[in-house]
């Protein structure tokens, strides 16, 4: 999955933003009072007949790897260790003795096995230590598959599905892609972000538990149509949007919100499935006023 062009996006609604501070707004969206010679007057603008597509944009997020599943074994009774077959970094398979204990008065030896398939991490106690109850016998951890963690904002947490694709840059620079595999339903009390879970084939032990990575999530697809930055403006209120005319060529301004900015133009959404989108034109007319239409099937990026 691409990596979309965020930084060209951020600065244009920035211009736009600072502009509309300095002045009271980039331009006048209300109808201001006209004469009635000037209404008769027709303006003329270049509009683009514009069909929209379904298109996801990018949510990105910081998170980290983490190992499917990654557990302490402990031990049920205590007692001291008189066997551990395996060494660190050994693959075991499940119910493979991990430590074996001798309890004095007792004939059968206790035995801490694996509780599931994976590599000994650690081994936490050496022939002839004394195990406690609850004590640590070893780590064992299943990377395969590797999981890419991500704390969602609630404001974008309804865009993402189970089974969206996924793509993550781990710190090393390296590339990897997966599935949304889990999304809580709860909000963390204290950052109120939700807890996604991305699955990530690791069967080569490529990825390692606890690297940091950029994650990037594609969200559900929208209507989306496809601009020139160019004709982008702010309303009276500082929200960015753009002018279209209606059936009646009657001016109107309507929010959007940019998916993606790429080179070829903007990817928006907030608008109709068909839409005729002023992209000639623009500055010189108002909310309602009535224009003459050129028109026009292609968008100028």
């Amino acid at each position: 999955m691409k990596v979309k062009q965020t930084y060209k996006t951020a600065a244009i609604t920035a211009i736009f933003l600072l502009i509309w501070m300095v002045s009271g707004s980039l331009v006048e969206e209300e109808a201001s009072p006209q004469s009635e010679s000037s209404l008769a007057t027709l303006s003329s603008v270049t509009v683009l007949n514009s069909n929209a597509i379904l298109k996801s944009k990018t949510i990105k997020a910081s998170g980290f790897t983490e190992a499917d599943k990654f557990i302490q074994v402990r031990a049920e009774i205590g007692g001291r260790v008189i066997s551990t077959p395996f060494k660190q970094g050994d693959y075991v398979k499940e119910g493979d003795l991990l430590c074996q204990l001798y309890i004095a008065g007792r004939e059968a030896y206790p035995k801490i096995v694996a509780p599931f398939s994976g590599y000994l991490e650690s081994l936490r106690v050496d022939k002839g230590d004394y195990i406690n109850t609850g004590g640590v016998c070893a780590s064992l951890i299943d990377s395969n598959p590797m999981l890419l963690i991500a704390d969602i904002a609630e404001k974008e947490i309804a865009d993402i599905d189970v089974g969206a694709n996924s793509m993550a840059r781990l710190i090393s620079g390296d590339e990897i892609q997966g599935k949304v595999s889990f999304i809580a339903t709860s909000a963390d009390k204290n950052t109120r972000t939700f807890r996604v879970e991305i699955q990530v084939d690791n069967k080569d032990r490529a990825i390692r538990d606890g690297v940091s990575a950029e994650i990037y999530i594609e969200s559900k697809k929208v209507l989306s149509h496809r601009i020139s930055p160019a004709i982008l403006s702010l309303n009276d209120q500082g929200k960015l949007g753009i002018r279209t005319v209606d059936e009646n060529n009657a001016v109107e301004f309507k929010e959007i919100a940019i998916l993606e900015d790429t080179t070829e133009g903007l990817w928006i959404s907030g608008l109709n499935e068909n839409e005729r989108i002023i992209t000639l034109g623009q500055e010189y007319v108002f909310q309602g006023q009535t224009v003459n239409v050129k028109e026009i099937s292609s968008p100028e990026a």
